[in-house]
């Protein structure tokens, strides 16, 4: 290649990246297409085509276009092997989107050798959890609704199926009004008792969990509970489709017990949530996190999740839902808590809402 093909070349992939920075990924990648078919062998040109469709499926996600995102991060994963961010995703979203177990495990397995070893406990966690799902799931069949993927066993459960569908198009039309645009489809699992128990390991306790599918134990469908477990449950499916994995999990506990209708918190619920309220009882919230993921006793669990209920209600009650979400996405974006808090709420105000005060 002369001189001048090269610096044409430079010059479209310079105008990409840049394009990509200010947010057109479409134009962006366009450009550095142009760069490479003057120059398909540059490393640096095939090397940021890969990170900018990354990015661009990060996006893509956020707005509910899965198959389109999936599509990117598989030329993203063409261009470069090595980019096991992009591996790591396509296993997350063929797992949640395509409620394909086996390609999710084929899609985590290459990337182990682009991992930390931490990094990898993570991943292979995912793995365990597909290799228990198509041991207990391989009977199922499928119903599809407008927001939901909805698996259950057999043909016997068909009933509370058509029952799950109208709660979770309700809750789903609930938050809709409340929150704006959501995910754009959501898969929920119903199992037995003894298939929820084997998938949901140590949680075998929870009536319904959330880890990138909604999964259920079937005799809740026809409880009195039914619309709160489920309305709590989508929340999390809200949150994490919506903004990603890197909020911390007392937001998503919160902000879950916000969105439950039904009958008022019990006397036992409304004592903690004054305790927290009152700060007798408050954790930084720098450190509430732990009080989900390694708590001592089952006291400590409920208050969490009333401390994590009073944190979101004041958050939201104080500085108004609009700033509440412009934090979030902050934090999606990569901010860390506190600077996320003080760009969309107020400044140099973090350090006395992690201690509780909120006035």
């Amino acid at each position: 290649m002369d001189a001048s093909s090269a610096n044409a070349a430079a010059e479209l992939n310079n105008r990409g990246v840049q394009q990509a920075k200010a947010g057109d990924f479409e134009g962006g990648i366009a450009l550095v297409r142009e760069a490479l078919a003057k120059a398909p062998d540059d490393a640096q040109f095939t090397h940021n085509l890969s990170g900018m469709l990354s990015d661009w499926a990060a996006l893509l996600e956020q707005q509910g276009r899965l198959e389109q995102a999936m599509k990117a991060l598989e030329e993203s994963y063409t261009l470069d092997p090595h980019n096991g961010a992009a591996c790591v995703r396509l296993g997350d979203l063929s797992y949640t989107a395509r409620n394909d177990a086996k390609a999710a495990m084929t899609w985590w397995t290459r990337a182990h050798d682009t991992l930390s070893s931490a990094q990898w406990q993570s991943v292979s966690k995912r793995i365990a959890q597909a290799q228990r799902d198509l041991q207990v799931e391989r009977t199922f069949t499928t119903r599809d609704t407008p927001h939901f993927r909805i698996r259950f066993d057999d043909q016997q459960h068909a009933q509370q199926a058509e029952t799950l569908e109208r709660i979770l198009e309700a809750a789903y039309a609930r938050l809709v009004q409340a929150m704006g645009s959501g995910p754009s489809r959501v898969t929920v699992i119903l199992y037995t008792d003894e298939g929820f128990q084997r998938i949901a390991g140590r949680r075998d306790w929870a009536f319904g969990l959330y880890d990138g599918r909604i999964r259920l134990r079937l005799d809740e469908i026809g409880s009195t509970y039914a619309t709160q477990i489920l309305s709590h449950e989508l929340a999390h499916a809200w949150l994490a489709q919506t903004y990603g994995p890197r909020l911390p999990a007392w937001i998503h506990e919160g902000f879950a017990q916000l969105q439950e209708p039904g009958p008022p918190p019990s006397a036992e619920q409304q004592a903690l949530r004054a305790a927290a309220r009152g700060r007798s009882a408050w954790v930084p919230l720098k450190w509430l996190d732990r009080r989900f993921s390694q708590p001592s006793n089952l006291e400590d669990v409920e208050r969490a999740y009333a401390q994590a209920y009073v944190a979101v209600d004041q958050l939201i009650q104080r500085f108004g839902l609009a700033k509440f979400q412009a934090m979030l996405q902050q934090m999606s974006d990569g901010a860390p808590i506190d600077q996320a808090f003080e760009r969309a709420c107020a400044p140099a105000l973090w350090s006395r809402i992690d201690q509780g005060v909120f006035e």
